[in-house]
C-alpha cells in the first residue's frame, strides 16, 4: 500500500505519503534549499494533534480521516 496527496498554497508544494511503515511528510517552495521533509510511524501520528491539525489545514479533512484510517490499520 502505497497512497500519495498533493496539495499547493501559495508557492508551496506538500506532499503526503502512505507507506508500509510510516508517514513521509514534504513541503518544496521551489527553490533548491527549501525542501523539507519529516517521516514518522503510524503510531506517532496518531498521538500527535499538531501533525493531524498540520494534516487537516494543508489537505483537508477528507485527506485526514484517510491518513488516520491508514495509521489505524497499522496497528497505531
Amino acid at each position: 500500500m502505497q497512497r500519495w496527496y498533493h496539495a499547493t498554497r501559495g508557492h508551496e508544494r506538500y506532499t503526503l505519503e502512505l507507506a508500509e511503515t510510516r508517514i513521509q511528510l514534504s513541503r518544496d517552495t521551489g527553490t533548491p534549499d527549501a525542501f523539507g521533509g519529516n517521516a514518522m510511524p503510524y503510531a506517532r501520528f496518531l498521538r500527535s494533534s499538531t501533525w493531524q491539525q498540520h494534516v487537516r489545514e494543508i489537505y483537508g479533512d477528507t485527506v485526514l480521516a484517510a491518513v488516520l484510517a491508514a495509521a489505524r490499520a497499522h496497528g497505531g
